[in-house]
């Protein structure tokens, strides 16, 4: 309890309550508002809608090139050249997102075909391409500001979005429908990132004025290191790209809405050890001097808030599904439980990855995700043929509990250090 109160007013600890409350929060409005759109739109509207949403999210995605990671990891080295190095990141990534939605708009009635009337309307096609370029540069902004400790702009930048977009979708464009949902999505996001970037990076860096910048030699030195978590990113996520695939492919869309509904619920864990992992990264980079103490605190918190979480949802797993429909009830608690349990593990990786991210030993980010992703999806799809849905969910378990099982001894030998001391081994980029 002394230890809880001593860390409580720290920048550690501040920052990973604002930004679990940012996810929390995000999860909780974003289920609110395809909720409530799916009330005053027809399901073709809110297909159109949905598939916009994710088109110009996937284009952010790529056009982000880990960037975000490499803010959080470099601003706080950058000191004077912080803005610099801001603005860069948000030059190379808005030109991307650009190319990319570009790219996207020239083929869409090819991978898109529902999606080609975009192409008939040149107020549509501008508009999808401010929207997907805001959207990318929305996580950056974030990235920013938990660089700053300053994560309360996050969750008040994220909230505005998340209510903002209820808003504008029914009252401002219905009359687009489809493409209106998208619209008040997108005119959200563009409202949050111009409040965050004329009012809260001001606050946080003084002096900040957004402008384009090209800053060759810094962005040299943080592209290699932002392009390899991206990567990790990647293959991290893979299970979340691969498994619905393999559900609907083999058991059908009925299967694969049973197993899309319990993925999005379980993981809605994961906004703790992410959470906290963030601060520590922010942190880390401030005082890499005080990795063993701060990775210890986050560590236990992480575990703290996760045990009785995933306790509680093993718990209700059948009672919670059936709000959805006795289906899902049935066919979804089973692999409800594993994947919910595969949090606990996934607290002592997810605390890995960030000291290697502190300590800039991007291999060794890249073999755990890699390791993850091979053991996730081969030994999933081996166990799903054989068990069904909940074999994607002993199989997902596996391979965080293998993996924590590995990494748990490097891990404590970094959490054991003293504060004093310095960080040991870093690989320079």
């Amino acid at each position: 309890m002394d230890l809880y109160f001593k860390w409580r007013n720290t920048p550690l600890y501040n920052n990973a309550i604002y930004l679990m409350l940012n996810n929390i929060t995000t999860c909780l409005l974003g289920f609110a508002f395809w909720t409530i759109i799916a009330r005053f739109f027809t399901p073709s509207q809110v297909g159109i809608g949905a598939s916009l949403i994710a088109a110009s999210s996937l284009i952010g995605v790529l056009a982000e090139m880990g960037l975000k990671i490499g803010l959080i990891r470099f601003v706080p080295e950058s000191r004077e050249n912080a803005a610099l190095l801001i603005n860069a990141a948000f030059t190379l990534a808005g030109l991307l997102s650009l190319i990319g939605g570009l790219i996207y708009l020239v083929g869409i009635k090819i991978w898109s075909p529902a999606l080609g009337f975009i192409q008939e309307d040149t107020l549509l096609l501008l508009m999808f391409l401010i929207f997907t370029i805001t959207n990318t540069l929305s996580g950056l902004t974030d990235g920013s500001l938990i660089a700053g400790r300053a994560t309360k702009y996050v969750l008040l930048k994220n909230t505005l979005a998340s209510i903002l977009k209820i808003l504008l979708s029914i009252f401002i464009f219905a009359h687009l429908e489809g493409f209106g949902i998208f619209a008040g999505n997108g005119v959200s996001f563009a409202v949050a990132v111009l409040t965050a970037w004329l009012l809260f990076l001001p606050n946080v860096y003084k002096g900040y004025l957004p402008r384009p910048v090209v800053a060759k030699e810094i962005m040299q030195k943080v592209l290699p290191y932002s392009f390899a978590n991206y990567m990790a990113n990647m293959l991290n996520q893979s299970p979340q790209f691969i498994y619905p695939l393999m559900v609907l492919n083999v058991l059908g869309p009925e299967y694969s809405a049973y197993f899309y509904i319990v993925w999005m619920m379980t993981m809605v864990l994961v906004v703790i050890p992410n959470g906290v992992s963030q601060s520590l990264l922010a942190e880390g980079s401030h005082n890499p001097h005080k990795m063993g103490r701060d990775g210890r605190s986050v560590l236990y918190l992480s575990l703290a808030l996760s045990v009785p979480a995933v306790v509680a949802m093993i718990v209700m797993a059948g009672w919670l599904l059936h709000f959805f429909g006795p289906g899902y009830a049935e066919n979804g608690a089973p692999v409800f439980r594993f994947l919910a349990l595969a949090i606990i593990p996934q607290c002592v990786n997810t605390l890995y990855i960030t000291v290697n991210q502190v300590r800039k030993q991007v291999y060794l980010i890249i073999v755990q995700t890699g390791f993850l992703a091979i053991v996730a999806i081969g030994v999933g799809y081996w166990w799903f043929s054989r068990a069904g849905l909940p074999g994607l969910g002993m199989a997902y378990l596996l391979a965080h509990s293998v993996l924590a099982l590995v990494v748990i001894r490097p891990l404590l030998k970094v959490l054991k250090e003293k504060s004093s001391a310095t960080v040991s081994v870093e690989v320079n980029l």
